[in-house]
């Protein structure tokens, strides 16, 4: 595996792609997408990639900051708080834009 963390289900643009950033990494735009819940028979239904993924988990917001990098938590709280709120939210780099790193 060459990720050391938690990470969400998604995906990944290659550089030079038709819609993936130019050059060594190049800008990123983001999205995470409200999936609703999973009832016993979607989770049946799971299949990993072995070659990608070894096991799944499910942590509540407060749990997810332990499993994975600062910035990834950030967004996962932020959506969470979003889907509350029933409104999208914007952020840059995990944060609403014009607050400060803790």
């Amino acid at each position: 595996m060459y990720k050391d963390y938690w990470e969400i289900p998604g995906g990944y643009v290659e550089t030079g792609g038709r819609l993936g950033p130019e050059g060594a990494e190049g800008d990123k735009v983001l999205y995470l997408f409200d999936g609703d819940q999973l009832g016993r028979d979607d989770l049946a239904r799971i299949r990993l990639q072995p070659e990608e993924l070894k096991s799944f988990a499910f942590f509540t917001p407060e749990q997810i900051s332990e499993h994975t990098i600062p910035r990834l938590a950030r967004r996962v709280i932020a959506v969470t708080e979003a889907r509350a709120a029933a409104s999208p939210v914007y952020l840059e780099h995990g944060r609403r834009p014009g607050t400060e790193a803790a």
